[in-house]
């Protein structure tokens, strides 16, 4: 009789330990379910790994004609990279070693982005003599920038705010550097609303603030395409940056994403960290 209520026992546990493992599956399903919402839908369609010296790439630009300028966050120097090749084919030093994070490349100059806000633009940067000329600015290494697109119908650059502004946590603001005066314009251009009903709501990491480690702005739609390499996320906001959509990306293909760029006819690239591994440029599509 204990015999037959032992082999009861063994049964019920076993049937209740099978339901527990069935409702925590179910649970964690729906949760992922709830709380990953987000669409998911977009393609890899190319992948470029770097070589060694790129491994803690920072920022990439579109030249054209299957070339990439590249920054990495620790020397003064813009990387020439071949994507037919695969290879690094020109190597050009601006400055000393420093935190770079973002480039842009305007004719024959390129602008590239230090941490605490302040541009180094590099005149006939593919020459043998070209000229590094700093500008300065009020922003500071507490706010950190990450970010430099290129909007070309206004000849400006713009920057955005990393981490926080010193005065206001409701919003993180974006910059305006006039390619013509050199200057960068006190007050905000846009503001992006850390209240905004797309960032809220959400209990993953999703949910913390938008950290932007690029902008870029598509050069068909207008629209600023901002990119989280934190979360990872990316989040395409209208003309006025309002944000209309967001992304999550799966940290497998998108370790630590740090550059974003458009070829001139809408091809999207997005360039990742090494974090030990290969880094990596991807041609994504989204849907």
């Amino acid at each position: 009789m204990k015999m037959v209520n032992k082999i009861v026992a063994l049964i019920v546990f076993g049937v209740l330990s099978l339901a527990g493992l069935i409702l925590l599956g179910y649970t964690e399903f729906v949760t992922k379910d709830k709380l990953q919402d987000l669409p998911v839908d977009y393609r890899i369609i190319k992948a470029w790994k770097l070589p060694e010296e790129l491994d803690e790439i920072s920022g990439i630009d579109w030249m054209g004609a299957d070339k990439m300028a590249c920054i990495q966050d620790e020397d003064g120097i813009i990387f020439i990279f071949d994507l037919k090749t695969s290879k690094i084919v020109k190597r050009v030093s601006f400055a000393e070693s420093g935190d770079y994070e973002d480039i842009r490349i305007v004719g024959d100059t390129a602008y590239i982005l230090r941490s605490d806000g302040e541009i180094f633009e590099v005149r006939n940067f593919l020459s043998a003599n070209s000229q590094t000329i700093p500008h300065s600015n009020f922003l500071t290494e507490e706010q950190n920038l990450e970010s430099l697109a290129l909007d070309k119908n206004n000849k400006r650059l713009l920057l955005a705010i990393k981490d926080r502004e010193p005065q206001d946590k409701t919003y993180k603001g974006i910059y305006q550097f006039s390619l013509e005066s050199g200057e960068v314009q006190k007050q905000p251009e846009f503001r992006l609303n850390m209240g905004d009903r797309i960032l809220a709501g959400r209990d993953t990491k999703l949910s913390k603030k938008l950290e932007p480690s690029a902008l870029s702005i598509h050069p068909e739609n207008n629209k600023f395409y901002i990119l989280d390499g934190r979360a990872p996320q990316l989040l395409i906001a209208d003309s006025k940056m309002k944000l209309e959509r967001r992304y999550a990306l799966d940290e497998d293909d998108f370790e630590q994403a740090e550059g974003l760029t458009f070829s001139e006819d809408g091809r999207l690239f997005i360039s990742n960290e090494g974090k030990g591994g290969k880094a990596n440029i991807l041609e994504v599509v989204f849907n």
